[in-house]
């Protein structure tokens, strides 16, 4: 547990290192000076406060949305355990724990707060997670699909992001077709990916396999919940777009609606990779990437925008996370350091099926 420990804060530092190198390129390339002083000069305003006041309604509300969309997938597996409110609260635990991190720990998180709360396994809310993360994916789908017929320039490593964004989203959902053509093909080959495992995980990757490919079935089998699921997603997008323009309105530049949608879509698949911790950094140079190379907005000004909404986003995930974790009863030093009996791999006894597990 020490060596784990040391290495957690290890990549900790590092990251941070490599986040303050990204800010030092920043700085180069862009006036911060200047970016700071009309963030200063706007935000002071009557309407400067009212719109950072909006894009914070905006930014929690998408989050709340997606929160509901998960206890779509959830319910098959927890029943009524998990209330929608509840599900809410580990969503935005979830997201404080993904920014504070230089991983995505936030969606392991979930899992053992659902285990701590409803003591279910692991390997049976973990799928949930994976089939809700993923239409956050789809999205680059469209992208792909649009930006040719718009003519919009896309730069080399937004084309990279992009396709990594669509391989993880045909993984699962080829990993979906296998295992409902062939539920054993599917539990084979996710015992075969124990070999890149630490030993002691790869024991306990047979009854994991088992659990999470009957988890992912039985979500899956359940396509009336895939529409409300979308519906939910294109509100949280579309409120995404929203706390963007509002973020851009607040520090006095005006763009529309429209531009905000796209860039932000744009800019959360970089959500896929490694970031520092507190996203040091990786916030402001992907913002430049995004709305300043691919949509080209004034550098000054989309620096100014992540300048002011960097620090607001993590004032508000941080009291979010905070708020739930103690209406929750946990801390952050149980979430992020569990007992080794709380990662629990195994899944005892089979996967009951719906009818007697779920009440109607």
């Amino acid at each position: 547990m020490k060596s784990f420990l040391r290495a957690r804060r290890t990549k900790a530092v590092i990251g941070l290192l490599i986040g303050i190198g990204l800010l030092f390129l920043v700085s180069r390339f862009v006036n911060l000076s200047a970016s700071i002083e009309s963030l200063g000069k706007h935000l002071a305003t009557p309407k400067g406060i009212l719109f950072a006041l909006l894009s914070g309604s905006c930014f929690l509300l998408a989050f709340s949305f997606r929160g509901i969309r998960w206890k779509l997938f959830l319910h098959p597996v927890v029943g009524d355990k998990v209330s929608t409110f509840k599900a809410v609260q580990l969503f935005l635990v979830s997201i404080f724990l993904n920014f504070l991190l230089p991983i995505q720990g936030g969606e392991v998180a979930k899992c053992l707060m659902v285990k701590r709360i409803a003591n279910i396994p692991v390997s049976r809310s973990l799928p949930t997670v994976a089939m809700d993360r993923s239409l956050d994916l789809m999205p680059a789908l469209f992208i792909i699909i649009i930006v040719p017929l718009l003519g919009v320039p896309m730069d080399f490593k937004l084309w990279v992001v992009l396709g990594l964004v669509v391989g993880l989203l045909v993984c699962l959902i080829s990993l979906v077709a296998l295992a409902a053509w062939k539920r054993t093909a599917a539990v084979t080959f996710l015992q075969k990916t124990s070999h890149i495992l630490p030993k002691s995980i790869a024991a306990k990757i047979e009854g994991f396999a088992t659990g999470f490919v009957d988890s992912l079935l039985l979500g899956a089998s359940r396509p009336r919940i895939f529409l409300p699921a979308i519906l939910l997603t294109c509100v949280a997008l579309t409120l995404d777009g929203l706390f963007a323009m509002f973020a851009f309105w607040t520090i006095g530049y005006t763009i529309p609606i429209g531009t905000a949608l796209f860039g932000y879509t744009v800019y959360n698949m970089f959500n896929i990779l490694p970031t520092p911790p507190g996203q040091v950094g990786s916030n402001e140079a992907i913002g430049l990437l995004v709305f300043g190379g691919l949509l080209h907005l004034p550098a000054n000004n989309v620096l100014a925008m992540f300048v002011f909404s960097h620090p607001w986003a993590a004032v508000l995930m941080t009291t979010a996370g905070i708020t739930c974790l103690s209406t929750l009863g946990l801390s952050i030093a149980k979430v992020m350091n569990p007992p080794i009996e709380e990662i629990d791999l195994t899944v005892g006894d089979e996967l009951l099926t719906e009818q007697e597990e779920v009440p109607a």
